[in-house]
């Protein structure tokens, strides 16, 4: 069986449901093991009904195409994504009021990746930019942990970080950065600009010193437990969640 590219796969059950809901024109066959249960043979009623056709091929078979187990029996094949430059992007959002981009260095997690970008769907933001040479890309994995998400917010894949942050200057955007140093105020000090750029690192690398420089502010999220430290999921969807309270 000649499986279609991992970039056009979305794997598992809510996943897929949220593309069926927002986005069906998307969903170009839908890949499943026969259904046991009863809201797993409403999801293909519904697609039968979207005329969306249905494959059934043995769980194994969905393992190997998604490179994953965790496909809960649902594998989709989707339209390619469209995936915005900083200057198309720029164009897009130019008779926007309030905007906010979320921007990841050095995410390699495909599941952290993915539960940002559901983050940053949720929560409001107008994007999630991110370097394809320098983290996770969009896998089923990192598309699964995004619940959908990945298939709504427009995302911005660029080849390097720095050169799509001087971009962003032009287009008079605050840059944002979020890091532990003495030059960092406390978020819940803060207020955003109305056109921000977010940017969050990895837990073990943080953000490249270069891409620290260009920033033009640094925040950080005040502890107060016993526990220093928040996974960058939980961290964005804190400042991310300020920056909806703000609207």
């Amino acid at each position: 069986m000649k499986y279609p590219p991992q970039d056009q796969l979305v794997m598992g059950l809510h996943a897929i449901q949220e593309l069926l809901h927002h986005a069906p024109h998307r969903l170009l066959r839908i890949y499943t093991v026969r259904p046991q249960e009863k809201r797993k043979s409403q999801l293909l009623e519904e697609c039968e009904r979207n005329q969306i056709p249905i494959s059934f091929v043995a769980n194994d078979e969905l393992s190997k195409m998604a490179g994953s187990d965790s496909h809960q029996s649902f594998v989709a094949h989707v339209k390619g994504r469209t995936y915005y430059g900083a200057k198309e992007f720029l164009k897009k959002v130019e008779e926007e009021d309030r905007v906010l981009v979320l921007m990841l260095d050095q995410i390699f997690d495909p599941q952290n990746f993915g539960a940002l970008i559901r983050s940053a769907e949720c929560l409001g933001a107008s994007g999630v930019c991110w370097s394809k040479n320098r983290g996770s890309d969009l896998t089923p994995v990192a598309a699964k942990a995004s619940s959908g998400a990945s298939e709504i917010i427009p995302l911005i894949r660029v080849s390097n970080l720095a050169d799509a942050v001087e971009k962003f200057k032009e287009g008079r955007f605050e840059i944002v950065a979020s890091l532990l140093d003495a030059s960092a105020k406390s978020l819940f000090e803060f207020k955003y600009s109305s056109r921000t750029v977010l940017i969050l690192g990895s837990e073990g690398e943080g953000i490249q010193p270069l891409i620290r420089k260009k920033a033009d502010k640094a925040i950080y999220i005040p502890m107060k437990g016993k526990i220093q430290s928040l996974n960058v999921a939980q961290a964005a969807s804190i400042m991310l969640a300020k920056w909806a309270g703000e609207a």
